[in-house]
């Protein structure tokens, strides 16, 4: 026991290690390279949707209310303020912390996967896990939290249904609720989730119908949290999920972008495009057929591409079906029963949320992904290691890890290519499941990994519910008054290098910095994803250049608009995260991003805040 314990020990120690770096060293890379995502620039700058999730982040830590943007899904505002508050407002440490909650993710997936199978397998469920982390830890968006709520959901829902604990299991249908609504994905697994009482044996009647009665409970009860956040802050539950109404529509006109809905309705309610989206199906109902089938087209050929390795892509796409066909097999173990209805669920959903346009949309189940490698991992394991299937475990494995390693050999560049291959694959690892090699794979470790998963889940009630709240509604904002005039343009004030985050863009010979982040121009320009919008702009910057995402803190009464994008002068924008007047031009700019330009900067006493 004592030896078992410290094999357990040690492996805990490296899954710990490898979890938490491959969560973190991305992070610090985008500062070191000043590297830049769509949705934040050089790694620091919200932009995009991210903005408007930061801009939320601090209303609610200066009791104010939520945008519509962020009504839409608004337990993220919260949980971002909750990091702030932790991190003293600087973004960057918020950052940080924000991408040690989605390393202890990562772990708690890997910790399960341990229990069962063994730390390779585990070592597996982090090669998978990690890469996604690695896009979303450096932004300030909701896929954050519903990584983070959807492992902790996931793995107690197994455990629940592995030990038969309906408060484990309730529990667990709650938190993985929540993630779907904090980000919204595959939500058909919720309703497979509660039908799970009816696929088990030795249950009574009565009892199968209260557990299910529970369940729905517990469903609802996701949802129902997300609207009391928006009734706290003073929201309105007209946009509450609203985004589904536009990806609806996109499916009714045969599979198009979401965006398609707000170019031909510009300023259009959800309502009116849900309106708009039944009619079409109502009319032309085969255009919703298409669009279904456009979008598992797609989901196919985006399984696990955000993985940038190809070859390890392939790999872990081999194992992935090899889990995928175990569950295949007719299982008796109720784990195994659940595992199937999520990732039923998951399937279910792909033709519906697919058409997004995005892997990030799958944050709150990709977990489950990660979980299935570590199954394919060992089934294989599992059949090489006994004389009697190694021959044949091996040619089967091989002739799956061979499809799809030819499609990336012959045709890397075309995506259908990869999901083509993904379905021949999945054909042979189903094929190869005729054979016994899986039988002892899902192994009798009931609840293993629970413990972990509700420590983080209620981590991550604290963050959220706890730290942000007692700023809601309360007259907390600290305001500066302007200090001198602005003949030339407006007057903005920002505590500059803290709330308000700057990036400069360094000409040769000049300082570079990771902490506060100062790049080198070519570096800058080389590390820009073309995705990025306003690319060719941000291209077009020039050296000793610096972008502010300036958070106004004048009085209520003379603002506009509370937060915008600045540009100016390196030299002339300090970033001690002292507090700044900035003068900036009076109308938004037709120069680089319609960004207002800085004419200059002026200190402001703090002697002189105003809490309103």
């Amino acid at each position: 026991d004592r030896d078992l314990r410290a094999r357990v020990s040690v492996g805990l120690l490296l899954l710990a290690s490898v979890a938490l770096a491959g969560a973190l060293v991305p992070i610090f890379g985008y500062w070191f390279a000043g590297r830049t995502h769509p949705n934040a620039i050089a790694g620091i700058l919200p932009w995009n949707d991210a903005a408007a999730y930061y801009g939320c982040a601090l209303s609610v830590l200066d009791g104010e209310g939520l945008s519509p943007h962020c009504q839409r899904r608004p337990a993220y505002s919260f949980y971002l303020a909750g990091l702030l508050r932790v991190a003293g407002a600087e973004l960057q440490l918020a950052l940080v912390l924000q991408g040690i909650m989605n390393g202890a993710a990562i772990l708690i997936v890997a910790y399960a996967a341990m229990r069962r199978w063994g730390t390779a397998a585990a070592l597996v469920t982090i090669a998978v896990l990690a890469p996604f982390a690695a896009l979303t830890s450096v932004t300030t968006l909701t896929e954050n939290l519903g990584f983070v709520l959807g492992a902790a959901g996931f793995l107690l829902t197994l455990s629940g249904a592995e030990r038969r604990s309906v408060r484990m299991l309730t529990v667990g249908v709650f938190i993985l609720s929540v993630a779907l609504n904090a980000r919204a994905g595959a939500f058909l697994v919720l309703p497979l989730i509660v039908i799970w009482p009816f696929l088990i044996a030795d249950m009574s009647r009565c009892r199968r119908w209260r557990l299910f009665g529970m369940l729905v409970i517990m469903v609802a009860a996701g949802f129902g949290l997300g609207s009391l956040l928006i009734v706290q802050a003073g929201g309105s539950l007209s946009e509450y999920n609203s985004n589904f109404g536009p990806i609806l529509y996109g499916l009714a006109v045969g599979g198009e972008r979401w965006t398609i809905a707000h170019s031909r309705f510009p300023g259009a309610t959800s309502g009116e495009i849900y309106e708009a989206a039944f009619d079409l199906i109502r009319t032309q109902p085969h255009l919703l057929l298409l669009g279904l089938l456009q979008g598992l087209l797609e989901y196919l050929q985006r399984l696990l591409t955000y993985i940038p390795w190809t070859p390890v892509r392939v790999v872990l796409g081999a194992l992935w079906l090899c889990g995928i066909a175990a569950l295949l097999r007719p299982c008796g173990r109720d784990g195994g029963r659940m595992l199937g209805l999520i990732v039923l669920g998951i399937f279910l959903s792909s033709p519906i949320i697919s058409i997004v346009g995005d892997t990030r949309v799958w944050a709150s189940t990709v977990a489950v992904d990660g979980f299935l490698a570590a199954l394919g991992f060992a089934v294989l394991v599992a059949g090489i290691t006994s004389s009697a299937r190694r021959v044949y475990t091996a040619l089967w494995g091989t002739g799956v890890l061979l499809t799809l390693a030819l499609s990336q050999i012959l045709t890397a560049s075309d995506p259908r290519a990869w999901g083509g291959a993904m379905v021949i694959g999945g054909f042979v690892a189903f094929l190869a499941q005729r054979d016994a090699m899986n039988r002892e794979a899902y192994p009798p470790a009931p609840g293993a990994g629970s413990l972990p998963a509700l420590a983080v889940a209620m981590i991550v009630a604290l963050i959220t519910l706890v730290l942000p709240l007692p700023q809601v509604g309360l007259s907390s904002r600290v305001t500066y008054p302007v200090v001198t005039a602005c003949p030339p343009g407006v007057p903005v004030i920002g505590r500059l290098g803290l709330d308000s985050p700057v990036v400069k863009v360094a000409g040769l010979g000049r300082r570079r910095s990771y902490w506060p982040v100062i790049a080198a121009r070519d570096e800058f320009r080389a590390e820009l994803n073309p995705l990025t919008n306003h690319y060719e702009d941000l291209v077009a910057l020039p050296a000793d250049t610096a972008i502010v995402f300036l958070y106004d803190r004048k009085p209520m009464a003379e603002l506009s608009v509370r937060y915008g994008i600045l540009t100016g002068p390196a030299d002339l924008v300090p970033v001690d995260r002292g507090v700044y007047q900035v003068c900036v031009s009076g109308e938004v700019s037709t120069e680089p991003m319609d960004a207002r330009r800085i004419l200059s900067v002026h200190r402001v006493p703090t002697r002189s805040a105003v809490p309103r």
